[in-house]
């Protein structure tokens, strides 16, 4: 896991559960995104939180829950949506 700590003092990370942030004090999430599955297409997607954009279409659960740990971490095409402008 992968912690930024932004020049206003700020923290963001993909959040899992190795990390107990709330014993540090008040805690503020921001979902990134959503894994849902589409009953039409009968496949798992990834959809942006910020954007609302279906980001890929998967047919296995488990793999668009890694799909979205990748694409969210830092070396992902999706870190820097989840980075606040000017903050960093």
């Amino acid at each position: 896991m992968q912690i930024l700590i932004t020049k206003k003092g700020g923290v963001q990370m993909l959040h899992d559960d190795t990390a107990r942030l709330e014993t540090l004090g008040q805690v503020d999430v921001e979902r990134a995104s959503h894994v849902e599955f589409c009953n039409d297409m009968q496949k798992w997607y990834v959809q942006s939180a910020k954007t609302l954009e279906i980001l890929d279409y998967f047919d296995d659960r488990q793999k668009a829950l890694a799909w979205e740990r990748e694409y969210y971490s830092p070396a992902g095409d999706g870190w820097s949506e989840l980075t606040t402008k000017g903050d960093t």
